[in-house]
């Protein structure tokens, strides 16, 4: 029986440019947080996705710049060992 040849996927751009988008903010993020330790880039898988649908046609850059310090009920993912402090913005 002669081996069988599997067909490609056809590469899924949509995915692509939202992961690209989403890595961008993250770095943005990680790149302004005083304490880059305290940030777990894995709270952005969940947080990530949200950020995209709402935000896809703006600079994941600039959004970063704007909304760090605000990531209201993500906190948690973000920073998993951190506390929120009484100076944290809610939202």
């Amino acid at each position: 029986m002669p081996p069988t040849e599997e067909t490609p996927a056809p590469p899924n751009h949509a995915l692509k440019d939202a992961l690209a988008w989403i890595s961008k903010f993250a770095h943005a993020w990680k790149a302004i947080e005083p304490s880059p330790k305290s940030l777990s880039i894995d709270g952005f898988i969940i947080w990530g996705p949200v950020l995209y649908e709402k935000h896809k046609g703006e600079d994941p850059v600039q959004l970063a710049r704007q909304l760090f310090g605000r990531s209201g009920e993500y906190f948690k993912y973000l920073y998993p060992e951190r506390e929120r402090s009484s100076n944290d913005p809610r939202s």
